[in-house]
């Protein structure tokens, strides 16, 4: 059985903007085509940047539980896919090298 994470995230605006409305619609569609199961990270509007790049403040991408608990589910091998709006959803900084290495180690 396939399981697919649709990860959605928005760095501005507001949380009932028609950006974050389309990956809601969109990205969750794309992921029921791919795989049996989904699970959803929504993370509304949230920075993209991590403690890499960034100051060591509160609300950065590594220092989100729930961002965490994902990445840590990818490493296990635990999604078949990764399904996002695009990869700047992800990360804007480094930190996206560590999530993409986490997936893909586990189907390429």
């Amino acid at each position: 059985m396939s399981k697919a994470l649709a990860w959605i995230r928005k760095s501005k605006g507001d949380d009932d903007d028609v950006g974050l409305e389309d990956q809601r619609e969109l990205v969750q569609g794309f992921a029921k085509d791919a795989a049996d199961e989904v699970e959803v990270l929504d993370l509304w509007i949230h920075t993209g940047f991590s403690t890499m790049t960034r100051d060591n403040s509160a609300g950065l991408l590594d220092q989100n539980d729930r961002i965490q608990i994902c990445v840590s589910d990818l490493e296990a091998g635990e999604y078949s896919h990764l399904v996002v709006w695009d990869d700047r959803r992800i990360c804007r900084d480094e930190h996206f090298s560590v999530i993409q290495y986490q997936y893909l180690t586990k189907h390429c």
